[in-house]
């Protein structure tokens, strides 16, 4: 296939904001990039939303195929990521996907999906990039495409407040599905019979039986030196009680056993 010639991007005869213009290099490794970002957002996002029950057991202990949903989900994402015409890094950066010859045209579909997969090859594909003249991989070579600066895209400001969107919606699902994450926790569970069980929680949990605002941070590590900690917040905000709950994984049988459990006013803590 041949590449686009400036007769093709600069015909004398059409005003000069009107002539089609190949995307540059580095919009294109841009574009790439974004794509990326958003496909391990989203991907971050289904394991949070499927996480399995006492995940935190078998973090370590995953092996390869545990491992493939989560960066096949990805690759996946970067291969469909054209089938509507432009990825969703080339729409927010104003580009789009048209045929080498005929710039009015979208490639078919099947062209879309093969392309991509040439970005199995990123290495090949990224050197071809930044050589060729008119910023086109070895895909659009080989099946006539070139990238170009969409003159109906929307307006830049439009293009920012939707990547904004988009990244929040992300960062409204991590808090939502953050809590639930928590709770699958063998580690959760063990701390939250410890803070039932315990006596001196007893009467505020007849009050207010819910256990509120969650936090953890473990060490995967059987016998660590340091204990994992989970905290909650027992009562409600004014007169409620913060729990700290020290726990360390055990190796046979797996699990957490709890060395302490720490109870302190909130008053206190604020102060």
């Amino acid at each position: 296939m041949s590449s686009p010639t400036k007769t093709e991007t600069e015909n004398p005869q059409t005003p000069k904001d009107m002539r089609p213009r190949v995307s540059s290099t580095g919009k294109r490794l841009f574009a790439l990039l974004l794509d990326f970002i958003f496909a391990l957002l989203l991907a971050n996002t289904l394991v949070q939303i499927f996480r399995k029950e006492h995940w935190d057991l078998v973090m370590q202990s995953r092996d390869l195929a545990d491992l493939l949903p989560f960066y096949g989900s990805i690759v996946f994402v970067l291969i469909v990521k054209d089938v509507f015409g432009r990825s969703l890094g080339k729409l927010l950066l104003g580009m789009t996907i048209r045929k080498v010859d005929d710039f009015s045209q979208r490639p078919p579909l099947i062209v879309l999906l093969k392309r991509n997969l040439l970005l199995l090859l990123f290495p090949v594909e990224g050197v071809v990039l930044v050589r060729d003249a008119y910023a086109r991989r070895l895909a659009d070579k080989w099946w006539g495409t070139v990238v170009l600066d969409d003159q109906k895209a929307m307006r830049p400001i439009l293009r920012i407040l939707l990547g904004n969107i988009i990244l929040f919606g992300f960062f409204s699902a991590a808090i939502l599905f953050q809590r639930s994450g928590i709770e699958k926790t063998a580690a959760y569970q063990t701390a939250e019979q410890a803070i039932r069980a315990h006596s001196s929680l007893q009467l505020l949990l007849e009050q207010a039986p819910e256990i509120e605002e969650p936090e953890m941070h473990l060490d995967l590590r059987v016998n660590a030196e340091n204990p994992s900690q989970v905290r909650v917040r027992v009562g409600d905000e004014d007169t409620g009680k913060l729990v700290t709950v020290s726990l360390n994984l055990r190796e046979n049988p797996r699990g957490w056993e709890v060395l302490d459990v720490e109870i302190k006013p909130i008053s206190e803590v604020e102060d």
